[in-house]
């Protein structure tokens, strides 16, 4: 009789102490630009954000299943950061497709698209698009540096001879200075539209958003002015990692790899194609490494390792107005009451609501 007493009597305080858990634990929740508004991204949600031409809010919400929630083994170290990568260029796709459509509803191929993917019918094109940017960003940042560091060590060397052979470490360090130079060179040369010019607004908005989230302060304008506009775990950052990280694996791995052919160009040429699998651990690392900062942010050695990423933010992020402040955090506060709700609230995967705002002030009445 006592036994059994004990045994409910712990069964009830561990379900009390899993409640609490539950009403204090704050998740990890991260977002990105898109036209004229903010993604945002937390374990259970996706929402959107997106500022009417008129002034309203737009706000797209699903429950979200990660795809290492569907597939365990995604979870892993060194394969959950290339699983993050296509989940978020997937996400950033569907959100750009979305918003267009809000931002610039005269243009019906935005339109289309977007009604597409609210039905499920435009999976498909998605993935197509997915695939073809991932294949664009590999020629542009990583063949052209691989071929350029190849044709300079050629242009240097002797007859027959290259001054940066590439089993040699400074091969790879000519070849992550040309991608960092092409990455930089990039956004300014985008940084000069008008369009572009908004984009770095809103993630500038969307970085001081998840500051007052992660602050534990209220989810308003106010709290947001004053935050910094670089994060530890943006995106552009991220890519600074993978870019030192590939010098890194591809000095100490390409040595190894056999020599296929005698013509050097076609060697090149080969060494670029078997650098596309090493992408995945590289991803993973960079991805491990920038998490571990993030858990880490008051340690001087850490603070030093991530300052160039944090510099480097400096271009992709503008100081936002109140006006896109509150996109940002109209997002956030849609995936924040999502979390709060927890099961009672849960949609399948892909079913999403559209709502329509006519401020920021009746967003927050709603997910009060």
């Amino acid at each position: 009789m006592a036994g059994n007493l004990l045994h409910s009597t712990t069964r009830r305080v561990t379900s009390i102490l899993r409640v609490l858990f539950a009403l204090t634990a704050r998740p990890v929740i991260g977002g990105q630009a898109v036209i004229e508004g903010v993604m945002m991204r937390s374990p259970k949600s996706l929402a959107i954000a997106v500022r009417r031409p008129d002034g309203g809010i737009v706000l797209r919400e699903e429950a979200w299943l990660s795809f290492g929630a569907r597939l365990p083994l995604l979870r892993w170290p060194l394969l959950r950061g290339a699983t993050m990568l296509v989940e978020s260029l997937y996400n950033g796709i569907v959100a750009l497709n979305f918003s267009a459509s809000i931002a610039y509803p005269e243009d019906e191929g935005a339109k289309q698209e977007a009604a597409q993917a609210e039905q499920g019918k435009g999976h498909g094109a998605l993935w197509l698009t997915l695939a073809i940017s991932l294949a664009f960003a590999f020629a542009l940042f990583k063949g052209v540096p691989h071929l350029s560091a190849w044709g300079l060590g050629r242009a240097l060397g002797g007859e027959g001879a290259s001054a940066l052979p590439m089993t040699s470490p400074l091969f790879h360090l000519v070849d992550g200075g040309i991608k960092l130079a092409l990455f930089v060179g990039y956004i300014l040369f985008i940084s000069r539209m008008h369009e572009v010019k908004r984009l770095f607004m809103y993630h500038g908005a969307e970085h001081k958003s998840v500051h007052v989230w992660e602050a534990a302060e209220p989810l308003d304008v106010e709290h947001a002015r004053g935050k910094s506009t670089a994060h530890p775990r943006c995106g552009t950052s991220l890519i600074l990692l993978v870019i030192a990280t590939s010098i890194v694996v591809f000095a100490g791995v390409l040595p190894f790899v056999p020599m296929l052919f005698a013509n050097d160009f076609a060697q090149a040429v080969f060494l670029l194609v078997v650098k596309i699998p090493l992408l995945l651990p590289i991803a993973g690392i960079a991805y491990e490494g920038q998490r571990f900062a993030a858990r880490n942010p008051g340690n001087l050695l850490i603070r030093a390792l991530i300052a160039p990423g944090m510099l480097l933010q400096r271009l992709t992020t503008r100081e936002p107005g109140d006006a896109e402040l509150e996109v940002a955090l109209a997002a956030l506060q849609k995936t924040v009451w999502r979390e709060r709700q927890g099961e009672l609230v849960a949609l399948p995967a892909r079913q999403a609501s559209v709502e329509v705002y006519e401020s920021f002030d009746a967003v927050a009445k709603s997910v009060a």
